[in-house]
């Protein structure tokens, strides 16, 4: 089988594992579970097989959220990958891993109450973020000149065409270098060996590029095209309506072609059926198949395979402000011989090399860092939640209250999140315009299908600064800000001395999304509102996993495709392992 896409059916009627969603995750897990050529694959995906790019409507979902109370009732895009590639073919192409904190909490949270010991922490994920993204170095001046630093042990160097890139740019503007200096003095600051190392701080940030052509690198590039593998297929413009279940084993997938020319028809799945579809669909792909809070599937008429109510819970997003703009008083200082070097580089189609800052709460707000983290800890964990949620979601919550109101006493877990090189991007190079992300929110949404009309695009409901701690972490933030940029004599534009009220003003401007969402199938004991195991099997059910950000039970600290990348990954050589098992027994 040539690397086409098939537009409404596959070759077979069955095979060994059916795939729903080529996006990120989807195209890596179908790559490697057919590379032995022992097992048929078959990858089902709504969007077509097109030119990558951000298209609203066309190579995205066209969704729209529910109101946000906390935003002033505003409703937003929900923006999520609608192509042969998924996000990963609209995204920023920002390539970012999170924290070791962020992975080790994971591992906390676990997949299952008795399991002992857990391989989701960082120690262990750093070998499939290896495995999977190959890393592609700066030009020699750029280190030298920048203070750029990264360390090839963090990183893959396999030679494969099919991989996937981190790739430095080859440029840098030279204001970056006072900023560097300035954000180099802040008290506590850290400045890591690598911006893949586990730590967070300042760092010199990649992009998903091939640096062989500087096209964008994404799952279709890494994980399909030019594949040429008889077993492995992919059929495009292709709903899947719901996981066919025999009892309580997934045999296959109920899917329906995008252009309603042609009737639903089965395909099975000998082994298993993987959920790839993301945090906004997968819930709801799940929930379409009876697997879900059992009030909201009778509500719908579906009939109960599972009542697993953290199902299309836990959602979470980052959030930022558009606009924090500030106005130098006299231009950076940049030293004639580094804007010499600067010049000196030549620009070419690898883009510009990022500089940004991660930061944890001590340093964000010194003197009130402990009255945040015990204000979070101490709330209720049901106040903050939507108010029919079950007591499962509730612990499951209060798990992650506890884990983060430890972390914000810590250095390790960011609470903001700031790009330099892009506020120095402007036209005028006297004005510096920032949007800081809250990068790790408190506030939990949701992912449900409407009852009245299951089969449509579900309710996707933010909740943001729901929790009242979001929003003093963001005021906080602000305060940072006003001094780092006090130390290079800048004046404050807007929000600017007029708004008196942050709180509303933030209420006003925030963005409750950065296009990264997760968490609506948590890797959580099923007690705390979980929804798949360590091995991302689906709780009750046989024959069903799921791979993609809906499993991570909390957020990173970072863009989640590199991530999703290494989950998938893993969860990849945790069914080769198993397949060898069964082989061995």
């Amino acid at each position: 089988m040539s690397a086409q896409a098939h537009p409404s059916a596959g070759s077979r009627n069955t095979y060994d594992y059916v795939i729903v969603g080529g996006g990120t995750a989807g195209l890596t897990v179908g790559d490697r579970l057919s590379e032995s050529g022992k097992f048929t694959v078959l990858v089902i995906e709504y969007g077509r097989l097109e030119p990558d790019g951000f298209v609203p409507g066309q190579t995205t979902y066209n969704i729209t959220s529910a109101p946000i109370a906390g935003l002033n009732n505003r409703t937003f895009p929900v923006d999520v990958g609608c192509i042969v590639g998924g996000s990963s073919a609209v995204n920023g192409k920002i390539f970012q891993r999170g924290s070791a904190a962020d992975y080790n909490i994971w591992g906390e949270l676990g997949g299952s109450k008795r399991a002992r010991t857990t391989t989701w922490n960082w120690d262990n994920i750093l070998g499939y973020f290896k495995k999977g993204i190959q890393i592609t170095p700066p030009k020699p001046e750029i280190p030298a000149a920048f203070n750029l630093a990264y360390d090839t042990q963090y990183w893959g160097r396999n030679t494969s065409n099919h991989s996937i890139f981190a790739t430095f740019g080859n440029t840098i503007p030279p204001t970056a270098f006072p900023m560097y200096q300035a954000i180099k003095q802040i008290p506590g600051m850290n400045i890591p060996p690598d911006g893949g190392a586990g730590e967070i701080g300042m760092m010199y940030g990649m992009t998903s590029t091939d640096p062989r052509t500087g096209a964008r690198s994404y799952s279709r590039t890494g994980h399909w095209d030019g594949l040429n593998r008889e077993n492995y297929e992919l059929i495009t413009a292709t709903r899947v309506n719901k996981v066919v279940f025999d009892g309580k084993r997934a045999v296959g997938v109920q899917v329906t072609p995008r252009d309603g020319q042609k009737p639903s028809f089965l395909v099975r799945a000998k082994k298993e059926v993987i959920l790839a579809a993301g945090a906004i669909h997968t819930p709801q792909i799940l929930q379409l198949s009876g697997v879900g809070p059992a009030d909201l599937l009778r509500r719908a008429k579906i009939p109960v395979v599972e009542d697993l109510p953290g199902v299309g819970s836990n959602f979470q997003d980052h959030t930022f402000v558009p606009e924090v703009t500030f106005r130098l008083n006299s231009p950076l200082p940049v030293p004639p011989a580094l804007a010499e070097a600067a010049s000196a580089i030549v620009p070419d189609n690898l883009g510009a090399t990022s500089l940004g800052v991660a930061v944890g709460l001590p340093i964000i707000s010194p003197s009130r860092f402990e009255s945040i983290a015990a204000s979070l800890e101490s709330q209720p964990a049901s106040k903050y939640l939507p108010k029919d949620s079950h007591p499962s979601v509730v612990a499951g919550y209060q798990q992650q209250k506890r884990l983060y109101a430890r972390e914000m006493r810590s250095l390790g877990l960011s609470f903001l999140r700031i790009a330099v090189t892009s506020a120095l991007s402007g036209s005028d190079s006297s004005i510096l315009t920032w949007q800081p992300i809250n990068i790790h929110p408190a506030s939990r949404g949701t992912v449900l299908i409407d009852p009245s009309q299951p089969e449509a695009e579900p309710v996707v409901d933010y909740r943001t600064a729901s929790n009242p701690v979001d929003l003093t972490i963001v005021l906080e933030s602000l305060e940072f800000m006003r001094r780092l940029m006090a130390t290079v004599n800048a004046t404050e534009v807007i929000p600017g001395p007029d708004v008196t009220d942050l709180t509303a003003w933030l209420r006003e401007k925030t963005i409750p999304y950065v296009y990264h969402p997760v968490g609506t199938a948590p890797k959580m004991p099923r007690e705390w509102g979980g929804v798949v195991d360590e091995e991302l099997r689906v709780y009750g059910v046989k024959g069903l996993r799921v791979v993609d950000a809906s499993i991570m039970p909390t957020t990173v600290g970072a863009t989640t495709s590199m991530t999703v990348y290494a989950i998938a990954e893993k969860v990849c050589c945790i069914i080769s392992s198993f397949l060898l098992r069964d082989r061995i027994n």
